[in-house]
Order: structure tokens, then C-alpha cells, then sequence
């Protein structure tokens, strides 16, 4: 490692080998994790990048083997790296997309461990591809973190690359003479190390800043820096060491794999002529046991043979036990859903019978004192309006009672089409005009024009009718009711009123089995089954009905699509 930052990277070589040898012969895993890692950093910075790749791929396997969080920490960033320069010099969208996946995990599991020094370069890195990405606030901001963090534990490598990257981000913005400031720091911080490899490309960003600033005697002279520390990292003969401790050893690998392949041999030949001589053994010993098997499979065929007639009768006796538990089962899920039901029927026919009688009765009277003249017509005409409204709410308890029983016998399945919910309420409003004139009541449909929805259109438009039609009832003279739809996590239909609200312990019973019945702010009379109704018309739809309510400010009745 000491070579390494030196850049004398055939003596790091050397050295690494020899320790990826050792590490080989003890199957250290995390050695060979470290080896594989040190190895590809070197070639790395010889700018061989297809060799540096293999070596952190070979390590990365390690890393997943031993679920090392700190190599595979560096492994993940190295490899980003790998694959940010093959982006920079190809522009393949497939580069950025590794680049960006393997450095984004590589500080995910630094900031776990608190490991802030190796946070640095990581975030130096997706500094560079978010400035590819085009997100210049989102590069400066890591780039501050990076700095901070590089400052606070005056980490030396990592402040030369972050003054790399703050020379480069201040110079794409035009803040020549701040990016060169940030450049000569970088290069001071390289001379202190001797680092050829740190110094040329230090020297190369205040060469490119100078001649930005047309200062080309200052940018002559880096250059110059930057090639003389080139020649001496890329020269032939360094070059041609470094490959010759490679092929080294590769062959010396090669070797130790072509000795254990013979010993192999050795060991297979010798297995082999053991395995013969057991195969004689056996077969002799099989032969004589095929012979008694022989002899037992005849006095045994018999009684195999009625065994099987035995369990197959037992099976059926099974079978048929299952199939007679399973109807008794379905028997009494029948009749559970039977006496629900009834119970039902019985409760919606206590309220026919109670709410129908009344209207009826007052109708019957009341033509029998006009027939015994025994009314005057003044008081017939407000009899007449008070009957025409009990008869209208009787009306539209039956019309209800109507459409549910057609679902309850099946002849009126979901039939889903675009509805325009904003024509829908049009038509409520249309079929209550006469009782929202009577109570001066403003009725206003916030649904924009084109909204369509996806539902059973009768079944909704009851839903909905009702929600309308009980607004009405509890809204005051001069009230105002309010629609409105709303596209959250599912959509919300709303019928807002200013009405006089509904107490607590009332709004769990209103979609339940249970008639509620109260008088409207005039007098309006009600049976209390068309909210009862509502539910099993919301659930065949896949919707769910919901109440806010708070006393004397109103009520917001809610159809919420789309959750089943």
C-alpha cells in the first residue's frame, strides 16, 4: 500500500502477488478479498481499467461469500468508478446506470458503518455523474459534504480529490480564478506526497485553468509537470515489469492447477480400481439376494394383492367421508347466510308494514271526511300537502326497496361502463328541483365537466340519489349542498351539507342493519332503509361508504371507489 501511494506500482505488485499467493495457499477469504482489491487499485491507476475490473469482480465474490461490509464497501466504489470512466470516455447509458447502482450501495453501507473517511470518495464520484446527469445542485451539494468530512479528519487523498472536484465544478460555472485557487491546493497536497500519479493529474486541472485564463506561460509550465510524471508512471520498461510479474503469476498458477490435476489422476485411477473390486463383491452379493427376493415376491404377491383392494376401499370410505363433511359445511354457511338474511327481509317488512301503513291511512281518511263533506277545501289543500309529502317518501322507499331486491334475486348484474360522473349529478339535481326550490336550498356540483369514471351506473346513481336526497332532508331552509370529487389514493365522491349534523353515537348504525329514522329540518319523515340499502349496492361495486359528521355544522357523506 505504501508503494502504491508512492505510485512505484511494480514494487506494489510484486508485493500483492506474493500476498494473494499466500492467502491462496490458506484459503484466507478475506485476504484473498483484500488482495483481489489491492491488486485492481493498482492496475487502476496504470489506467489498465479491463484488468483493474476482473480483479475487483474476483474480489466482490469473496465479499458476498463472507458478508464483508467494508470490503464490499470498497469493492462497490471501486467497481462505480470502474464503470464512471467507461462512461466518460464511451457515453453508454448502460455504464452510468452501474456507475450510479454501485456507488450509491458503496455509501449506503459506509454511512452504516461510520465509515466517514471512505464516504469521501464515494461522494466525490456521484458528484462527477450527477454532473453528467445535469443536476448541478444536487453535484455541489455532495461535493460541500465531501470537503467537510475531508477537513474534519484532514484525510490527504481524499482533500486532493475533492479539490479536484471543486477546481472542476467552479471552472464549468466560470469562477476561473476560485477554480484555479482550488487547483494549486490539490497540486501542493501532491508535491507533499510525491505522488507522480497524484501530481500529473493535479498539475493537468491548473494547466487546463490557466489557459482558460489565457495565462499560457503558467499553463506551458504544468504541462510540462504533468508529462515529466506521466513518463515516469508509463514508461516502457515499468510497463513491460509489471505485465512480466503477471504472466508470473498466471503460469505459476497454471502450474500448481496442472500438479493438482495430477494427483487427481493419481487419486481417480486408484479410486477407480477399489470401486472395481466392490462392484465384484456386490454383484455376487445382489445375485444371491435377487434369488431370495424371488422366492418372497411369490408368497407375497397374494397378500400385496388384497392389501391394495383394502386401501382402496378405504379411500373411498375417504373420499366420501370429505365429501359429506364438505357439504355439511356448505350446509351450514347456506343456513347462517339464510337466517341473515331473513332477519333482514323480517326487519325491511316491520318497516314497510310500519312507514306504509301510516301514508296509506292518512290517504283513506282523509278522502273519507272529504266524502262526508265534513273538510272544507281550504283544509283539504293543506291536508293534501301533507299527505303528497308522506307519499313521496313512501314512493322513494319503494323504488329503492325495488332496484335492491333485483339484485338480491340475481337479475341485475354489475355492469360497468364510463360514466360522466359531472352529467350524473346533473340528473340527481334535476329529479330533486321541486324540493330544493321548496327549501330553498343551493345544490352545487363542483365535478369538472369531463370527469369519467368506470362503474355500474344504476348502482352508483343509488348511492348517490340517496346521499342527495339525505342532505336534503337535514339541510335548513336557505342551506347549500356541496359535490365534489376528489383522485387521491382512491377516488372520493363527497356530498357536503350544511345541515344539523349527526350525533356519534348514530353514524356507526347508519349502514348497518339498523332502521334509524329522524325528522328532517321540515318535518320530513323517513324510513331509514335507503342507507341501509346503500351498502349492499357499495360493496357489489367495489366501493366503501364513509361519514364525517360534526353536530349543528353539517355532514360530508363519502363513496370511496375502487377498494376492493
Amino acid at each position: 500500500m505504501s508503494n502504491l501511494i508512492k505510485s512505484d506500482f511494480e514494487a506494489a505488485l510484486k508485493a500483492h502477488i506474493e500476498a494473494l499467493k499466500i492467502r491462496e495457499s490458506l484459503l484466507d477469504s478475506v485476504g484473498m478479498l483484500e488482495s483481489n482489491l489491492n491488486l485492481g487499485n493498482i492496475y487502476y491507476r496504470t489506467k489498465e481499467l479491463d484488468k483493474a475490473a476482473k480483479f475487483y469482480h474476483t474480489a466482490l465474490i469473496f465479499g458476498l461469500k463472507t458478508n464483508n461490509l467494508r470490503g464490499l464497501a470498497l469493492i462497490y466504489n471501486n467497481l462505480g468508478s470502474y464503470h464512471l470512466d467507461r462512461w466518460h470516455a464511451a457515453k453508454d447509458q448502460t455504464d452510468f446506470d452501474s456507475a450510479l447502482e454501485f456507488l450509491q450501495k458503496a455509501l449506503e453501507i459506509k454511512e452504516t458503518l461510520g465509515d466517514n473517511r471512505g464516504m469521501i470518495n464515494t461522494l466525490n464520484q456521484l458528484s462527477d455523474l450527477f454532473e453528467e446527469s445535469g443536476d448541478e445542485s444536487k453535484r455541489y451539494d455532495l461535493i460541500q459534504r465531501a470537503w467537510t468530512i475531508a477537513n474534519k479528519f484532514n484525510d490527504i487523498e481524499s482533500k486532493l480529490a475533492v479539490l479536484g472536484s471543486l477546481a472542476e465544478y467552479h471552472f464549468e460555472k466560470g469562477q476561473m480564478y476560485k477554480a484555479l485557487d482550488y487547483a494549486n491546493q490539490g497540486f501542493e497536497i501532491a508535491e507533499n506526497l510525491k505522488s507522480h500519479y497524484q501530481i500529473s493529474v493535479a498539475a493537468e486541472k491548473v494547466a487546463k485553468i490557466a489557459a482558460s485564463l489565457k495565462n499560457y506561460s503558467l499553463a506551458y509550465e504544468y504541462l510540462t509537470i504533468q508529462k515529466e510524471s506521466e513518463e515516469i508512471l508509463f514508461n516502457e520498461n515499468r510497463q513491460k515489469i509489471r505485465d512480466e510479474l503477471t504472466i508470473q503469476y498466471e503460469t505459476e498458477k497454471k502450474e500448481l492447477a496442472n500438479q493438482q490435476l495430477l494427483k487427481d489422476r493419481e487419486y481417480y485411477n486408484l479410486s477407480l480400481k477399489r470401486k472395481n473390486e466392490l462392484l465384484i463383491v456386490i454383484f455376487i452379493a445382489v445375485l444371491g439376494l435377487l434369488v431370495l427376493l424371488w422366492i418372497q415376491i411369490n408368497n407375497h404377491r397374494k397378500l400385496k394383492s388384497t392389501h391394495e383392494e383394502l386401501r382402496e376401499a378405504h379411500a373411498l370410505v375417504n373420499s366420501q367421508h370429505l365429501q359429506i363433511q364438505e357439504q355439511a359445511q356448505n350446509l351450514h354457511e347456506t343456513n347462517q347466510a339464510l337466517n341473515v338474511a331473513n332477519k333482514f327481509r323480517d326487519k325491511i317488512f316491520s318497516v314497510i308494514s310500519h312507514d306504509l301503513r301510516a301514508p296509506f291511512a292518512n290517504i283513506q281518511g282523509t278522502i273519507s271526511l272529504w266524502n262526508s263533506k265534513l273538510l272544507s277545501t281550504q283544509e283539504m289543500e293543506d291536508l293534501i300537502s301533507m299527505i303528497s309529502r308522506d307519499t313521496y317518501a313512501a314512493f322513494l322507499m319503494l323504488e329503492n326497496l325495488l332496484d335492491w331486491a333485483r339484485t338480491q334475486m340475481g337479475s341485475n348484474e354489475v355492469q360497468s361502463n364510463q360514466i360522466n360522473l359531472n352529467r350524473l349529478i346533473e340528473e340527481n339535481k334535476d329529479l330533486f328541483n321541486f324540493q330544493l326550490k321548496r327549501k330553498n336550498i343551493d345544490l352545487v356540483n363542483h365535478i369538472p365537466l369531463k370527469k369519467f369514471i368506470n362503474s355500474d351506473k344504476e348502482r352508483l346513481n343509488f348511492i348517490i340519489r340517496n346521499y342527495i336526497l339525505n342532505a336534503i332532508k337535514f339541510t335548513p331552509e336557505g342551506g347549500r349542498i356541496d359535490i365534489e370529487y376528489r383522485d387521491i389514493e382512491n377516488a372520493e365522491i363527497l356530498v357536503k351539507d350544511s345541515g344539523m349534523g349527526i350525533k356519534p353515537e348514530l353514524i356507526s348504525k347508519l349502514f348497518k342493519n339498523q332502521n334509524i329514522t329522524t325528522k328532517g329540518t321540515a318535518g320530513e319523515s323517513g324510513t331509514g332503509i335507503g342507507l341501509m340499502l346503500c351498502k349492499d349496492f357499495a360493496e357489489s361495486i367495489g366501493a366503501e361508504l364513509a361519514v364525517e359528521s360534526t353536530l349543528n355544522s353539517g355532514s360530508t357523506f363519502i363513496i370511496r371507489l375502487g377498494v376492493n
